[in-house]
């Protein structure tokens, strides 16, 4: 507690003037020290959901503000963030309340009352059906939500006026994510197989963007063109992908460019052909007759048919044949560093473009009586417009780490110097010295306090007698020194 004391003997001592300031810098202080503190401490959010629903965001924050999670709304309420450390904690949470965005299930129906008549049953159960057909779409790898809208005609007591049921399917799908005919094909069976009578040329496929992916009574001669172009694509992008990847392993990525056209055939044809064999004929048929004669004689004869063989050969021409194939490709040369940081083009040399002709044409499988072309080129790639951007995104990064750095310097350099600025301020305000410097120094007044040095050559005798008589009460009687004192100071004021 001695510093303390020694800090309330310093406050008495100050003027008002000193005891403002002294308190002003102190406060300063304090207040900076709390924010610095509050600043580093404060959470990181981090994005718990985006892209949500509005009715899902109204629940989800709901529920955050239940449980007292601390959340930020973005995005115009489409993305909510919740501290770092608390995201995987809270989505597992609300999962287990069925957000976002899983609709209602067949838990709407646990709380059936005890009021709800027929139609309300009916529209409860559609309700329910809904979202768990939505749910299951939603278990997609490129569905993010879904949304079903089901009509189920009451049933009629004649055939002819009785209606089919129909169903309408939007889609949000991820971004960058796209359904194949497959994929929905495959939600189309999927939404018809849950709903009794309902049949899949009756659902109605759509994405938010308006795209409409299936249709009621869609056209076979369409939906095969359809499949056939889904076929060709993914044909070309197989075999661009194979060259692709081994010019890469070789030049390095971004260092050619592969383009590839096929050319299918997808006839479905049938070949009938009927050969015969005339130089080896086949026995048809054999008859023999015996014969007597008037004059008892016997005779015999015999009678062979003979017929050409003949042989019949069906065969089944398979469809979505490759009829040719096109491939362009593009290969950059080497460049050489400038002592002035530039680069200089070097083409690639006959023996290393013949070497990649011959490893695209491996790799595609190229056929010249078929009629397949390829062109291989050297060519200078425009990379301007990737090294712009690439140094502006390094500048970027420098200019946010400088920024970081500079923020952490700035405040340690204003701590340190408010820290400073107090530690002067408090030797500066110390009592001042004597009114005409007869002592020189203030001095500790408690016993066995030293006593400041004084001058060593003094002009004056009587001076240099006051001296020697100071220094001999300092060390017999500190308190007759010190009562002298006052008697000095009172008698100069």
């Amino acid at each position: 507690m001695d510093w303390m004391q020694r800090m309330s003997r310093l406050w008495q001592r100050l003027n008002p003037n000193q005891r403002l300031l002294f308190g002003t810098l102190g406060a300063a202080f304090i207040i900076l020290v709390v924010s610095l503190v509050a600043w580093s401490g404060r959470p990181h959010f981090a994005t718990l959901f985006a892209n949500l629903d509005p009715g899902d965001g109204s629940s989800i924050v709901d529920q955050l503000r239940t449980r007292k999670i601390q959340y930020k709304v973005e995005d115009g309420g489409r993305t909510i963030l919740v501290p770092e450390a608390k995201v995987y904690e809270t989505r597992l949470l609300l999962a287990g309340n069925g957000l976002p965005g899983s609709g209602s299930g067949y838990e709407i129906l646990d709380s059936n009352k005890l009021g709800w008549t027929d139609f309300v049953q009916k529209l409860q159960y559609r309700r329910a059906l809904e979202g768990e057909i939505a749910r299951s779409i939603q278990t997609l790898e490129e569905v993010q939500s879904a949304r079903i809208h089901l009509v189920q005609p009451e049933p009629s007591l004649f055939v002819e006026k009785e209606k089919a049921a129909t169903a309408s399917v939007v889609l949000r799908l991820k971004s960058g994510t796209r359904l194949s005919p497959a994929h929905v094909q495959g939600i189309v069976h999927l939404v018809s197989s849950a709903v009794e009578g309902l049949q899949p040329e009756n659902v109605t496929l759509i994405d938010t963007r308006g795209n409409l992916l299936s249709s009621p009574q869609s056209d076979a001669a369409l939906g095969g063109t359809a499949d056939q172009i889904t076929i060709q694509r993914g044909l070309e992008e197989q075999l661009t992908n194979k060259v692709q990847s081994l010019l890469e392993a070789v030049l390095g990525p971004g260092k050619s460019v592969v383009r590839i056209s096929a050319e299918m055939d997808f006839r479905v044809a049938e070949r009938t052909v009927e050969s015969y064999d005339a130089e080896n004929p086949v026995i048809r048929s054999e008859e023999t007759r015996n014969e007597t004669g008037a004059d008892g004689g016997k005779s015999e004869s015999a009678t062979t048919n003979y017929e050409i063989s003949r042989t019949l050969e069906t065969t089944k021409v398979p469809s979505g044949t490759i009829k040719r194939l096109t491939a362009s490709v593009f290969v950059d040369g080497t460049y050489r560093a400038l002592p002035k940081g530039e680069r200089e083009y070097a083409a690639r040399t006959p023996e290393e473009m013949q070497k990649f002709d011959g490893i695209i044409r491996n790799a595609l499988g190229f056929d010249a009586t078929r009629g397949d072309l390829l062109t291989v080129e050297n060519v200078a790639f425009d990379t301007s417009v990737l090294d712009q951007e690439k140094k502006e995104m390094e500048k970027s990064d420098r200019m946010q780490l400088l920024v970081s750095v500079g923020s952490r310097v700035l405040t340690g350099a204003v701590v340190l110097f408010l820290f400073l600025a107090l530690l002067k301020a408090a030797k500066r305000m110390r009592p001042a010295d004597g009114p005409r410097g007869t002592v020189g120094h203030s001095f500790d007044r408690t016993v066995g306090g030293a006593l400041p040095a004084l001058p060593e050559k003094l002009e004056d005798p009587r001076a240099v007698l006051i001296q020697q008589r100071i220094q001999e009460l300092s060390r017999t009687s500190p308190d007759g020194l010190g009562r002298l004192l006052r008697s000095w100071l009172h008698e100069e004021s």
